[in-house]
């Protein structure tokens, strides 16, 4: 699979687990729930799933989208915009 194709299936992946698999409740709910916090990670995941199998890439994915959402949603140290640079960057470890 050329490098190209491969990140723009990471695009599509973060783009449908970070906002087409999340819905509303669950957005408003993640900072103060997390359970609902987990939920979001988990689905968040799914598409990479999908898209490449279960591979090592998928465990730091997880762990660090739980960590950065944590940051983000629950203790507001992270604004929008630099949650959305490291989710892209931990995408790039399927380029590995």
């Amino acid at each position: 699979m050329m490098i190209f194709e491969t990140i723009i299936k990471l695009i599509l992946c973060h783009l449908v687990g970070d906002y087409v698999l999340q819905i509303d409740f669950i957005a408003k709910s993640k900072g103060d729930n997390i359970y609902h916090l987990l939920v979001h990670c988990l689905l968040y995941c799914l598409p990479f799933y999908i898209c490449f199998g279960f591979v090592w890439q998928l465990i730091p994915l997880l762990v660090l989208h739980i960590i950065v959402d944590l940051l983000k949603a629950r203790y507001k140290l992270i604004p929008y915009w630099l949650d959305q640079i490291i989710h892209y960057l931990t995408c790039l470890l399927y380029l590995i």
